[in-house]
């Protein structure tokens, strides 16, 4: 099969990756490492115009190769399921779920941001904690607590809606990083970006001396685009995914470009579901530098980030609808949930593939806890009706979602 069927295959049906292509019994094309550089360069060329699926961004791609994405079938069926649900969930809410749920989102993101660090371990980080010191009712005792009022700072400077520049993008960085960088991460005074080379996970950042004109190339390209309502949706998702790939700081690059990403939200005056949730991407890492590693090694195919994007925000728009659907019953029942218990089991819905067990519980919630704690939440969900239990011997037993305490099923709960 040539490069134009094999791409016309993709763009019609399922995106495949690299090595579904090489390797995958169910394409079944098994194709040749030359025979996949083929279909790279024959992308690289549609990249350059000519066909009305490929969409160029014109971004400056510093390695040589240019970034671009793809209208594939499976992508646009994913970003037509995110708007339909939000608007749906707005007109019978009467208001939009980023609304309505607004200081939830908010500390949900900064809690997972401070699970992504090393010292979370060491301090109780709650998000009861992190309300007391973005409210100025707890002073910072640790460096995760700094980073809690970091996030809080940010988040408020974004919220302000300052224009996508250079000065405002370091005041960010600024906030971000105050007090939370060891002195090999520092930037020179007086420096924007960094000014030596830095490898990440086996690939390179752009050279120093050229980090400047990419984050120039990126700050017109936004505010070219910031007023045509085509780009909403998939806008804060390119820069989310260039400034990882230009990687202009030391340290701090991908909590820089998940901000960035709802910094490009807020500027559009969009008002559904927030387009980058921290947390969805916490719970599922994995996935998410899959994604990128894809997208990198695609030679700036976004169509594989995008996807994972709109994947995981579908799956947490109605894993938010599901739980303000639960709380509803349970009220109506008399029983009230604690915030960690709705945490607890937001991560349990999220993170689901199949019947779990209490040590699975506990790395998805990422909170260190004995086993009697964990099957102590495990047995208040099965009381409230939210998950089954099924023993597998004398001292263990499985735990899996009730379908029908739910209000909507996310895809991994459709397998």
């Amino acid at each position: 099969m040539d490069c134009k069927a094999v791409f016309d295959l993709m763009s019609d049906g399922v995106y495949y990756s690299a090595r579904e292509l090489r390797y995958g019994r169910v394409p079944g094309l098994f194709l040749s490492g030359r025979d996949y550089q083929d279909l790279l360069d024959y992308k690289a060329s549609l990249a350059k115009g000519g066909d009305p699926r490929v969409v160029p961004l014109g971004l400056l791609g510093w390695n040589g190769n240019p970034l671009f994405y793809v209208n594939a079938a499976s992508l646009l069926l994913l970003k037509e399921e995110l708007a339909k649900l939000s608007l749906q969930d707005a007109s019978e809410q009467g208001e939009f779920l980023s609304v309505r749920l607004a200081d939830e989102i908010t500390k949900s993101r900064i809690y997972s941001e401070i699970e992504g660090t090393l010292g979370v371990e060491s301090v109780p980080t709650t998000h009861k904690r992190i309300s007391e010191l973005l409210e100025g009712k707890r002073k910072a005792e640790s460096r995760d607590d700094v980073i809690v009022t970091n996030m809080g700072r940010a988040i408020d400077f974004v919220a302000t809606k300052p224009a996508f520049n250079k000065e405002n993008l370091r005041r960010l960085y600024d906030l971000l990083s105050e007090n939370c960088l060891d002195e090999d991460e520092k930037l020179l005074d007086g420096a924007d970006y960094r000014h030596e080379g830095v490898e990440i996970d086996g690939y390179h950042g752009c050279p120093a001396e050229r980090v400047g004109e990419c984050m120039d190339s990126l700050f017109a390209f936004v505010n070219e685009r910031l007023s045509d309502s085509r780009w909403y949706y998939v806008l804060p998702h390119i820069c989310h995914y260039y400034l990882v790939y230009v990687h202009p700081y030391f340290d701090y690059n991908g909590r820089m470009a998940r901000m960035v990403s709802l910094w490009i939200w807020l500027l559009s005056g969009q008002k559904g579901f927030p387009p980058v949730v921290s947390e969805a991407i916490d719970q599922r890492k994995s996935e998410y530098y899959a994604a990128l590693r894809e997208t990198r090694d695609a030679h700036n195919d976004l169509t594989y980030f995008l996807l994972y994007i709109y994947g995981v925000s579908v799956d947490y728009l109605l894993t938010y609808q599901n739980l303000e659907f639960i709380e509803g019953n349970l009220l109506s029942k008399g029983i009230v949930w604690s915030e960690a218990e709705r945490s607890h089991f937001k991560k349990v819905l999220i993170s689901y593939n199949g019947p779990f067990l209490s040590k699975d519980f506990a790395r998805f919630i990422k909170v260190p806890m004995s086993r009697q704690a964990a099957l102590k939440y495990l047995n208040r969900f099965v009381e409230c009706g939210l998950l089954s239990e099924t023993p597998l011997n004398a001292k263990t037993k499985a735990f899996d979602v009730r379908r029908d305490a739910l209000r909507y099923l996310t895809p991994n709960l459709r397998k």
